[in-house]
């Protein structure tokens, strides 16, 4: 399952091609796919197609795509889940069908070349949608955007907001997470899975970090020091 590493991996693998780019077109394959969109297929169609996206922005194992503002609107982004098997692929005109694609978003990049964006996802866990960005609660970047900024920096999808910053966001606070260990009774494996206290960390990641850690995964999260603890690297 894509955790935060492979997540950030894709973003950073999108952002210079869809900063900027127009989608021209939208192609629902399976509309499974769109379970977490708000409102109907059409409407998704309809929403993204002319659109410009604004960036690449990641938060925990979620992605967004801001989009550019109509007259009164409200910020819009494009979400993207990964789920367990979902990927996000860019080819090029021609390129050979992907099996399991189940969307497909053509794109008019900035500098006039033309890609299309592909949703492939075996299990169908992950999803595409659009949602209504709202101000962060601490005035702060909503994700990681690689100094890419616009109107929406300090905003996040509302989908994506009951979760926590994730230890590669420049926003996060290893203090403010070791506060919230200090009121957690649960083992600090399960701790770490909770995407409320710090994002991105997923089973793999969790046993790996504790291993290095020197760490049994059912030690109480409230007995971790700050010595002991092995978030955001460097404090293992």
């Amino acid at each position: 399952m894509p955790e935060l590493p492979e997540v950030e991996t894709v973003r950073a693998g999108l952002a210079e091609v869809v900063t900027g780019a127009k989608v021209t077109k939208v192609v629902i394959h399976d509309s499974r796919s769109l379970k977490r969109h708000p409102a109907s297929v059409g409407d998704f169609v309809e929403t993204l197609t002319g659109r410009t996206l604004q960036a690449a922005v990641r938060r925990g194992k979620f992605l967004w795509l801001p989009l550019n503002k109509q007259k009164n609107e409200e910020q819009l982004a494009l979400i993207g889940h990964l789920g367990m098997s979902g990927q996000i692929l860019l080819r090029t005109p021609g390129f050979e069908a992907d099996n399991l694609n189940r969307i497909t978003i053509y794109l008019k990049a900035a500098d006039g070349q033309k890609y299309e964006l592909r949703f492939v996802d075996q299990r169908i866990f992950g999803s595409l949608a659009i949602d209504v960005m709202s101000d962060t609660n601490d005035g702060l970047p909503g994700g990681f955007s690689a100094g890419v900024t616009g109107p929406w920096l300090n905003m996040i999808p509302n989908q994506v907001a009951h979760i926590a910053r994730d230890p590669l966001d420049e926003s996060f606070s290893e203090e403010a997470v070791l506060k919230l260990f200090k009121k957690k009774q649960s083992g600090i494996k399960r701790v770490l899975l909770d995407q409320g206290v710090l994002s991105g960390i997923g089973n793999i990641y969790a046993d790996e970090s504790l291993w290095l850690a020197k760490i049994h995964y059912d030690q109480s999260a409230a007995s971790i020091s700050k010595a002991s603890s092995c978030i955001g690297g460097g404090l293992c």
